[in-house]
């Protein structure tokens, strides 16, 4: 008999694993229809086991979607089982990597249900230095290794994690609320890594990456620290990718599965172009090239270097005006300089910063979605797609944001939507979706800015290298789009028929602007995020803007 309940117990075991393993498989949430259907399981069978999951924290419930996906008790068992690794082991080398390449403090931290704790850590060999932080709980606002601890966890968790700190948080006036802080970790979370200065302790700034298990969730951070006037702002970012690129490998030898790296070479047989370095910006990513005007400038912004540059043409000079939020796109307009930011869209003066006018925020109630390429039309209304952060497919829309500062959402089922241009004679409208690896034509009235009649127009095949990101259109009607990854501009026809290659000495060119007149110009922005630290250095270019001659 006893045998007989043992295995009737066993039974019931394997089947609640195998609804956790199914559940924990799918890239969505799934109803209690399709357990059934897949495990060959009754309706009642089904539901006694997924409610005995769920009141175990297996399992969680969307009462709105009648859904099921995996809930929290599974994340923190996962943390405890990567505590219970040798992350110090895993961690120790590229940890003196850093401190022999700067000297400063090296810490290592770890995320528990209960918060940050420091568990290693390389002591400074200056003078002025820290006091030793080991066994202290991280301060995960205040710090860059406690940002870079819960900047990639999942919305609500990170969330919960701010609004028990509430008070805190406010009364520091380091942000003017939770949402700014949040808005501040999207950032930290794009870029990869975190910086401080004299947040947490007065006179001292550092800088923080994540370290990641199977799964691309933070279990723990390796932060650089020390005197801030040894770390200036400038040199923390210098060391963003060092940091990166150590917490990179220490999540590869503890089996995690980190962001990837760029370190595809330049391909040999690829034909280059002549190309000038206009700018040394240093872009993360730099973006959204776009003329004035009065046709005296080129705009553009770094997306995770928060900043919006402007490139006289007569002069050669370049203006910088850094911004407190992630900014991913620039138009100028009759009614003064328009952004596209994480917290939505406004109309600022350059000069002082201050804001003319508030447009308008349309997926404010949607916080783990972000805007991203945006262009004004010929009549100035502005269009800028959105994504989701973990580039969950066809999360994204496009919006159309009116003069007045009304918008709308003129199309959605985008992952990844990019670059946006206009046909000479505006009855063309083009947009790309970088994720699938197509080009898009849509039919355009200008004078009611709609569209319609969508179609693919370029198809990328596996066979091409990179994947397209922004575009541009000339005078002809030819798009010329930047290939991440790609090493190339490509240039197409208004039709898709592909016309030439043009090769860069820069791995991720993101976007380009072609300049008419009595010499065509065409300008490029780049980046330099998650390239290898070698490739880096024998390509020089990435980060700047530069100049192509494509006559």
């Amino acid at each position: 008999m006893s045998e007989f309940v043992n295995k009737a117990r066993s039974a019931t075991l394997a089947k609640g694993l195998e609804i956790l393993n199914y559940i924990g498989s799918s890239d969505k949430p799934l109803t209690l229809r399709a357990v059934m259907s897949e495990l060959k399981m009754t309706k009642p069978t089904a539901h006694r086991l997924l409610a005995t999951l769920i009141d175990f924290g297996l399992i969680r419930f969307d009462p709105r979607e009648n859904t099921y996906q995996l809930g929290m008790r599974l994340f923190e068992l996962s943390r405890q089982v990567w505590q219970d690794f040798d992350l110090k082991g895993s961690a120790i080398t590229e940890m003196q990597k850093l401190h022999a390449l700067t000297g400063e403090t090296v810490s290592l931290a770890i995320l528990t249900p209960e918060g940050g704790v420091y568990i290693d850590e390389l002591q400074s060999r200056h003078h002025l230095r820290e006091q030793s932080k080991v066994g202290q709980r991280v301060p995960l606002w205040k710090s860059a290794i406690g940002k870079a601890l819960i900047s990639g966890l999942a919305y609500k968790e990170r969330t919960g994690i701010l609004n028990a700190d509430e008070h805190a948080i406010i009364s520091s006036e380091a942000y003017k609320d939770l949402a700014d802080l949040s808005r501040h970790l999207d950032l930290v979370n794009a870029r990869g890594y975190a910086v401080e200065v004299d947040e947490d302790l007065q006179g001292i700034s550092g800088v923080a990456a994540p370290i990641v298990d199977h799964r691309g969730i933070t279990v723990a951070a390796i932060g650089l620290s020390g005197a801030s006037t040894r770390l200036p702002r400038n040199t923390l970012h210098d060391l963003g990718p060092n940091v990166i690129e150590a917490t990179r490998i220490a999540s590869l030898q503890a089996g995690g599965a980190p962001r990837p790296v760029s370190t595809k070479p330049m391909p040999p047989d690829l034909r280059q172009c002549q190309t000038w370095k206009v700018f040394d910006a240093n872009n993360l990513i730099g973006e959204g090239p776009v003329l004035s005007r009065d046709g005296r400038y080129v705009f553009w912004v770094d997306i995770c270097r928060p900043c919006i540059f402007r490139y006289d043409l007569e002069s050669g000079q370049t203006d910088l005006f850094p911004q407190r939020e992630m900014v991913t796109a620039v138009a100028d307009t009759s009614d003064g300089l328009l952004i596209s930011t994480l917290s939505g869209f406004r109309r600022i003066d350059l000069e002082s910063g201050e804001i003319i006018k508030e447009l308008g925020d349309p997926e404010r109630e949607i916080p783990t979605n972000r805007y991203n390429d945006g262009k004004c039309d010929a009549s100035g209304r502005f269009w800028v797609g959105s994504l989701a952060f973990n580039l969950e497919e066809e999360a994204g829309s496009l919006y159309r944001i009116d003069a007045d500062g009304t918008y709308r959402r003129m199309a959605g089922g985008f992952t990844l939507p990019n670059g946006l241009g206009w046909s000479p004679d505006n009855k063309t409208m083009y947009l790309i979706d970088t994720s699938p690896r197509i080009v898009y034509a849509y039919d355009f009235d200008l004078e009611a800015g709609t569209i319609s009649n969508r179609r693919n127009v370029i198809e990328f095949t596996p066979d091409i290298s990179g994947i397209p990101d922004g575009l541009d259109v000339d005078a002809d009607g030819n798009l010329w789009i930047a290939m991440w990854d790609g090493w190339c501009i490509r240039k197409y026809s208004g039709s898709g028929e592909f016309l030439q290659e043009y090769g860069v000495p820069f791995p991720r060119p993101t976007s380009c602007l072609h300049i008419h007149g009595k010499t065509s110009r065409l300008f490029a922005t780049t980046a330099r995020i998650r390239i290898d630290k070698d490739l880096l250095m024998k390509h020089p270019l990435s980060g700047a803007l530069v100049e192509l001659d494509v006559n």
